[in-house]
């Protein structure tokens, strides 16, 4: 691996940037941190008391009822296919606290009474009767809809429930429910008692591995770590952080089922922390509790069926998957129009600028929610001006109203914030800005109050909004709500919060989508239309490797848009490279959107080589706008985040149906109407619901925290480390080719791609399709009209599907009015011919005629022999082949579809010859620019070997002034370095290189 030393001017510029930049400061009138709820507090556990045993059962509106000898009572009621809930129920309530504020949190779809037999009767019928197969002395067991072999046993003594499918026990609860009874606290040992609740403990399968959970900078298998389920702030995260902004009571096994805690309550999730064999949750001050079990073939499946319970994201608006620009802050309507023009002039796109606090003011004036006359005089006109140049307007806002707020008294008076146990406004003296009071997001007239600021702002123009805050930040314990005390209902908050916006939206403003930058919710916050980020990340090369686990953790609990502020928010100096690397992921990532304080965000101010790149970079995002959209479409429809795991499409031990033949494909166009969402069927690759748990390769995918997979045809490997130009890919089955080069990698195996400046690898799915369009500097800009169309045949795919999705772009009724179109794209690659099949349905106003397709098949050997149109010989003119690049394009006009057939086709399917895997990777340090006392430097070695012994430390004049030996054992390894050459004098101030395998990092040595 080889490092570029930049000798210009702007070499100097950088080094001088990056090492001496003052400290960052925070988003924060005095850069304090955030005063928390110290959920984490040293506590005297509480006491565990098991529950009942077994005295009797019976059935009624299709649930089996389990009466225990305590009093308490099990339900165990089927919901949809393959999705079960159990509740438990405590002596003395009548029922789980089941009413519609409840519902409003998590889960919105009702039982699907057209599956479960006898769900709307009392009696025991003779369906009903149907659904117990067995009664025994020790088990019942009970029918569930799906699979015939998808069934709920009750053990009797003690009395549990598993959950079973076939020959597999997928979910097995150690001991049934138990509830916590809270023990005095004895100082100095803790600080309070554990309060008590309700909890739940499973077995775990050895190897079994834990996903989702929400927002952890953790690695993708939380399996050994205790989670809290309180969201909550941390400014300056970074690697390793457990707890974030959001919060998910998911779970998701490897072993094929997901465990979705049903209530919002403070809890914690110990995923084999205390016990390693055991998973167990518990929730704060519950009485009751409840949680359903969801089962499917792959992660799809299951994610389909969790965000039908919860709900689905609606589509965005098409300008969200454009580059959207932000800093704290802009000040005036001078610097947005700046901006705007600059970024046009400089050739970067651009489709939405956000505002944060000082369009209304500043830091003092948070709760106002009207325009700073002096500095945005016609805020409207601005909105106007910008929405002409195809930029969209993003306003913050926050749910504290500063006692120093126009509306302090009004919010006040009203009693539209929290209050005292005494019932008087409370005023949170902590808030890093200030006394502040909180909004009671929960109480009716609240919400109507805070909708009407957002109505008339969105009429002055504002095309979306950005909510801040909204864990809250800081929620003081004694503050009530209407919906009761604020801790209980602290994880509620922000998906109360965002749902104003979207209630507000589908009653005044029914044609629009909504687009809402929030950093808090719950399990269903997708269905609020919520794009969430994941808070306030130091800007440091550990912030930016936490962003992948972060996006994946949280697309496996059902929320597809996560993301980051790119380039880092606070703390850390300016760094071009960072800012370069993570700028290429985010613009292969759900949303785009550079974000900072106290260093430039904009990509503009950056030097070349890293201003090119960037620049590279976002291009190639608004080029894969098709792609990126029909993403947002599979979102929507199926509940499939955008950002996936190596392993979403691996199976669970269940063999799909074959795909359909080439005679099926053509049958199903004939057949086909063109409307409805996917179904559920698809016509995956290889690799999809056919490789077993046990199989390695899958388990190595699973432990994949550094890539992902961008929709299921690309495969994103972020460069995570300065400096590191080569990186290795764990690559699933198939062949995957390089987007840049056309370069063949054969899959189940680890590879050593070139990662250049200029861009991170992005491999490409043989069998693929890619639709694109032409560079646009704005989304508002695109051309439906023509669509470049990648093609990657090859062999190991030999018949492969992908489905495109489009429409006006804007309106929130698009898919209830079937106002769409989906243009099915069927390749079938023999060594003889390949054929193409596209067939378009459906309509949506604005749709053009006919579209023009440029048909971009790669790795092409040499021209085909023959071209057919609907077996019609295809004229000279309608092709073209570039041997430089190994591609053929065919170029044609099509309406309703047509078949492309290439005869003779070759493709160049060699594997790379010299991809082999690095065998270590030097990591940044802790410091780069440090004194005598020294750094730290880190690496990774990938397997054992002791060909790389030692570590050198170079001078400015490549001499060598220290060797440092290296552990052969694989794994990450720590090296420190005390400043001192191999005679342990300190080395002079100056520029050093530490280096080992080719690969390099840059130290500075200070005074």
């Amino acid at each position: 691996m080889k490092v570029r030393h930049l000798a210009s001017t702007a070499a100097a510029w950088l080094a001088l940037q990056f090492f001496l930049c003052p400290a960052a400061h925070a988003q924060r009138a005095d850069n304090g941190r955030p005063v928390q709820d110290p959920f984490g507090r040293r506590v005297v556990p509480a006491r565990a008391v098991p529950g009942g045993r077994y005295r009797s059962h019976s059935f009624r509106s299709g649930m089996l009822i389990i009466d225990a000898t305590d009093g308490s009572t099990i339900r165990v009621r089927p919901w949809d296919r393959h999705v079960v809930r159990v509740e438990y129920i405590a002596s003395g309530q009548h029922s789980y606290p089941d009413s519609t504020a409840e519902r409003a949190v998590a889960v919105m779809q009702r039982p699907n009474t057209g599956v479960v037999p006898g769900a709307n009767v009392d009696n025991l019928d003779g369906k009903v009767l149907a659904r117990l197969v067995r009664n025994g002395r020790q088990q019942l067991v009970f029918a569930l809809p799906g699979s015939l072999s998808f069934r709920a046993v009750v053990h009797k003594n003690p009395l549990r429930v598993s959950i079973v499918d076939g020959a597999d026990t997928l979910v097995s609860e150690l001991t049934g429910a138990f509830r916590r009874v809270a023990t005095r606290a004895s100082p100095p040992e803790a600080s309070a008692a554990e309060p008590g609740g309700a909890g739940v403990r499973f077995r775990l399968a050895p190897g079994e591995q834990l996903y989702g959970t929400g927002s952890r900078a953790l690695p993708v298998d939380r399996r050994g770590y205790r989670l809290e389920l309180y969201n909550q702030a941390h400014y300056g995260s970074q690697n390793n952080e457990p707890n974030l902004n959001i919060a998910l009571p998911t779970v998701l096994s490897s072993r094929g089922y997901m465990l979705f805690f049903d209530n919002h309550a403070p809890g914690y999730l110990d995923l084999g922390k205390a016990d390693k064999n055991v998973l167990e949750y518990g929730g704060e001050g519950l009485m009751s509790l409840s949680y359903f079990v969801i089962t499917g073939r792959n992660q799809a499946e299951i994610l389909g069926r969790y965000t039908t319970l919860t709900g689905r994201q609606p589509l965005p608006p098409r300008w969200a998957l454009g580059l959207i620009q932000s800093r704290f802050g802009y000040k005036s309507e001078e610097e947005m129009q700046q901006v705007a023009a600059r970024m046009r002039r400089e050739n970067f796109p651009l489709d939405a600028l956000v505002l944060d606090l000082y369009w209304f003011g500043g830091i003092r004036k948070q709760g106002d929610f009207t325009w700073d006359r002096f500095h945005f005089p016609d805020p409207a006109g601005l909105m106007s001006s910008l929405q002409k140049q195809g930029v969209k307007t993003v306003l913050i806002s926050e749910p504290y109203v500063m006692r120093t707020s126009r509306n302090d008294s009004t919010v006040r008076t009203q009693g539209l914030v929290g209050t005292t146990a005494a019932g008087r406004p409370f005023t949170v003296g902590s808030f890093w800005a200030g006394p502040a009071s909180i909004l009671d997001v929960f109480k009716p007239q609240t919400r109507n109050w805070l909708w009407g600021y957002y109505k008339k702002l969105h009429e002055q123009g504002a095309a979306g909004w950005w909510s801040d805050l909204g864990e809250p930040e800081n929620h003081p314990v004694a503050m009530q709500h209407v919906s009761g005390q604020a801790r209980a209902v602290h994880n509620a908050f922000g998906q109360s919060w965002a749902g104003i916006l979207r209630e507000g939206y589908t009653r005044d403003f029914p044609e629009e989508r909504l687009f809402n930058l929030a950093r808090s919710g719950w399990a269903g916050m997708q269905r609020n239309s919520v794009f969430p980020w994941s808070g306030d990340i130091n800007r440091s090369w550990s912030g930016y490797q936490a962003q992948v686990p972060v996006m994946l953790g949280m697309g496996q609990g059902g929320v597809g848009y996560m993301h980051s502020d790119a380039g880092g928010f606070c703390v850390g100096g300016l760094d071009p490279e960072l800012y370069t690397r993570w700028l290429q992921m985010a613009s292969l990532g759900p949303i785009l959107r550079p974000h900072a304080s106290e260093v430039p965000p904009e990509p503009y101010f950056y030097p070349d080589p890293y201003k090119s790149s960037v620049r590279d970079a976002v291009h190639l995002r608004y080029q894969l706008l098709p792609y990126l959209y029909t993403l947002a479409w599979q979102n929507t429809a199926r509940g499939l985040p955008l950002v996936r795991a190596m392993d979403f499409n691996s199976g669970y031990g269940r063999t799909p149906p074959p795909p359909p033949s080439k005679a099926e494909y053509l049958a199903e166009i004939d057949a086909a109407d063109g409307w409805g969402t996917p179904p559920d069927r698809e016509h995956f690759y290889r690799d999809v619901v056919t490789s077993a748990l046990s199989d390695s390769a899958v388990k190595a995918l699973a432990r994949a925290n550094d890539q992902y997979l961008l929709g299921p045809n690309l495969l994103v490997a972020p460069v995570l480390h300065p400096s590191q130009r080569r990186r290795n890919v764990q690559l699933p089955s198939g062949n995957w080719i390089d987007f840049y080069t056309n370069h063949t990698y054969a899959g189940n195996s680890v590879v050593g791609v070139p990662a250049p400046l200029a861009h991170a690898p992005l491999l490409v799915r043989g069998g693929a399709f890619l639709p694109m369009t032409a560079y646009r500097p704005s989304t508002a800009l695109y051309r439906p009209d023509t669509l470049l169309l990648r093609y990657y045949p090859d062999p190991s795919a030999s018949e492969s599907e992908f489905t495109m999705y489009d429409d006006d772009g804007h309106s929130a009724q698009a898919l209830a009015r079937r106002q769409y179109e989906t243009l099915t794209m069927r390749g079938f690659c023999t060594p003889e011919q390949t054929d193409v099949l596209l067939s378009s349905h459906g309509e949506y106003p604005g749709q053009p005629v006919f579209r023009y397709l440029r048909l971009l098949v790669q790795r092409v050997a040499a021209p085909p022999t023959a071209i057919f149109f609907d077996e019609k010989p295809v004229p000279a003119e309608g092709y073209a082949y570039d041997p430089v690049k190994h591609e053929l394009e065919v170029h044609f006009l099509m309406n309703a579809g047509v078949a492309v057939s290439m005869r003779g086709l070759r493709i160049l399917t060699a594997s790379v010859a010299d991809a082999a895997p690095e065998t270590l990777t030097l990591e940044a340090p802790d410091s780069r620019s440090f004194g005598p006392r020294g750094t730290t430097l880190h690496y990774t070695r990938h397997s054992p070997s002791p060909v790389e012994a030692q570590l050198l430390i170079r001078n400015a004049q490549g001499q060598p002034v220290r060797a440092l030996p290296l552990v052969p054992a694989p794994g990450p390894h720590a090296l420190a370095w005390d400043a001192r050459d191999g005679s342990n004098q300190p080395v002079p101030p100056g520029v050093y290189t530490a280096e080992v395998a080719g690969q390099h990092q840059r130290l500075i040595v200070t005074r």
